[in-house]
């Protein structure tokens, strides 16, 4: 695997992890904008609206790229030839339960150090 490959695999495993930063700004942005302005009814529907177009597509994105990264990276472990079945079963428990944690983690051990005998 090529080292711009591999940065760019970087990137996509830190990706999860950036738009659960921005869904949370974009959230709470939207909770204290609407809180500061509670007493005017018709703004309150004007900022709902403008916000849930960007809370709905930071969640979308947010989930899709999760799951992207969570197949890639279990069919990764599971094919790379270092891992022994044990640790193998826990890099795919990881993924499973701690997804967004564990691909950038998974990618620095297992992808950018370019271990030796690596078949992938």
């Amino acid at each position: 695997m090529s080292k711009l490959r591999k940065l760019l695999l970087g990137l996509l495993s830190v990706l999860p992890l950036l738009l659960i930063g921005a869904y949370l700004v974009v959230f709470f942005s939207f909770f204290f904008t609407a809180l500061r302005n509670q007493q005017q009814e018709a703004f309150e529907s004007q900022v709902f609206l403008q916000h849930i177009g960007w809370i709905i597509g930071t969640a979308l994105l947010m989930g899709i790229t999760s799951l992207a990264m969570k197949i890639y990276f279990i069919i990764h472990a599971v094919n790379n030839k270092v891992l022994d079945s044990t640790e193998r079963l826990v890099w795919i428990l990881i993924f499973i339960f701690a997804g967004t944690v564990g691909y950038p983690v998974y990618w620095y051990m297992r992808i950018w150090k370019n271990l030796p005998g690596m078949q992938v």
